[in-house]
């Protein structure tokens, strides 16, 4: 079993790929993704993961469904247009096709599930 319960400090997390190599656009700042995958691939889904953004603001076309709660940070994340301030302990889904706008104004850290039909992207 994989503890993801609040209080649990998290290990193992490692700097990912440059944002722009996996599909963001950064429009302000210099910040950098780190993660654990945990299950699953992203070529092999459903993907289990911990994801670290440090302060900046990116935008990207989500590839797959995904639902997230924050466990660490500040995020003012925008989806199709709609805002809405995030702190540790919040939950959301983000579906397949949406346009996220993650505006992290304190290292944010999010456990997620990415999935859909077949591979995730």
């Amino acid at each position: 079993m994989i503890d993801y319960r609040q209080a649990t400090v998290q290990q193992g997390i490692e700097p990912y790929l440059p944002l722009e190599e996996d599909g963001w656009e950064v429009l302000e700042g210099s910040p950098i993704q780190s993660m654990r995958f945990d299950q699953g691939s992203l070529e092999n889904g459903p993907v289990l993961a911990i994801w670290r953004c440090t302060p900046g603001k990116i935008r990207k076309v989500q590839p797959f469904n995904e639902f997230v709660t924050l466990f660490d940070g500040e995020v003012e994340a925008t989806v199709n247009g709609e805002s809405q301030s995030l702190k540790p302990g919040d939950s959301y889904f983000v579906p397949k096709g949406a346009t996220i706008t993650w505006d992290v104004k304190k290292t944010v850290s999010k456990y997620l599930l990415a999935c859909g039909e077949g591979a995730v992207l």
